[in-house]
């Protein structure tokens, strides 16, 4: 990845206030640090008014489920507030992690990410000029694409250090090949790269956690959208409709399974690596006591992502969440069952 491109990722994560930014003078840190400042106010501003606004005195179906799709949309701004707030209070810490995390060449898999991310932007910005033709409400419905694309764009920034971290994992996979018996040097550069990638899941773990909680309010929006149409007939059974609906949860599911790939590749070189030492037969028995301690090692101290210590990302975490959505929208079927006019 060219170093312009890492700074044009940076200035769009710095933009929805996911990072402090990459200049390095003191005028720019402030800089960056009051434009997150900013964000967070505003949130939290939204945030106050939310809890603060008179309740409606109707107790009717229709206005449980408005309500419910607000409560949602607040959660975005909170764990958005959240994740602009760690980014004030771990700048320096993240900084560390980028400087241990050089640049790699720019794969397909990225750029088709980053062309999925900047298609999300232009949607974005498309339904919020078509609502905003419609009933004239710009702003609010801008401050809620704003925290939407930005804990999204979460994903994005998780999966892009994995990918450095596997560029990294290939390279020493690659010296190993070439036949490198310098397993001092490939220990310490193994187990450099473990504690990186625990670092990763200490930083970003409790954040991924709440995105992929808000990923079940995804599925709670579009089921009460589902129910306004189809039994209250609140909302017009439109096309524009099934798309605004579609549009909160097929990207987040896009993204969850593409950080969950990413994480099992990466996850898997590492096992490529220890299952390539134990095929590689030494010349003396020095040699072969050496290899056997670096699998060893690589068996004792994987390369992994945990989230906050409960689950690993890997394909398999990506069934369970797929099942538990599903147990999730049994339940919502038999409620539909019971507050059916």
């Amino acid at each position: 990845m060219s170093l312009w491109l890492d700074r044009c990722i940076t200035g769009y994560f710095q933009l929805f206030g996911l990072v402090c930014g990459w200049s390095g003078s003191r005028l720019g840190r402030l800089l960056a640090s009051s434009f997150l400042m900013l964000i967070l106010i505003i949130l939290l501003g939204q945030i106050v008014c939310y809890f603060r606004e008179e309740q409606s005195d109707g107790d009717s179906v229709s206005t449980f489920f408005v309500k419910t799709i607000q409560s949602v949309n607040v959660a975005y701004n909170i764990i958005h507030a959240w994740i602009t707030w760690m980014a004030l209070v771990q700048c320096q810490r993240v900084r560390r992690l980028l400087e241990q995390l050089p640049l790699v060449r720019a794969t397909s898999f990225m750029y088709r990410h980053l062309f999925v991310e900047l298609f999300l932007v232009a949607c974005a910005l498309a339904l919020v000029s078509y609502e905003y033709n419609k009933n004239g409400m710009y702003l609010e419905h801008l401050r809620y694409a704003f925290s939407l694309q930005a804990v999204r764009a979460r994903y994005l920034q998780m999966m892009l250090l994995v990918d450095r971290l596997d560029g990294q994992l290939q390279e020493l996979h690659h010296r190993v090949t070439a036949g490198c018996r310098d397993y001092k040097t490939l220990r310490s550069q193994y187990a450099h790269l473990a504690k990186v990638s625990r670092s990763l899941s200490h930083i970003y773990g409790f954040s991924l956690l709440l995105l992929n909680v808000i990923c079940l309010g995804d599925w709670i929006i579009v089921c009460n959208v589902y129910f306004m149409v189809e039994y209250l007939q609140t909302l017009p059974a439109t096309w524009l409709v099934f798309v605004q609906a579609m549009y909160v949860v097929i990207p987040t599911l896009v993204k969850i399974s593409a950080m969950c790939a990413a994480c099992h590749r990466c996850v898997a070189n590492s096992k490529l690596l220890q299952e390539q030492l134990k095929d590689r037969p030494g010349q003396t028995p020095l040699e072969r006591s050496q290899i056997e301690d670096f699998a060893l090692q690589i068996m004792q101290d994987p390369i992994q992502f945990d989230v906050c210590g409960i689950y690993h990302l890997n394909l398999q975490t990506l069934a369970g969440m797929f099942f538990f959505i599903l147990e999730a929208l049994v339940i919502f079927l038999q409620f539909v069952s019971v507050v059916r006019p």
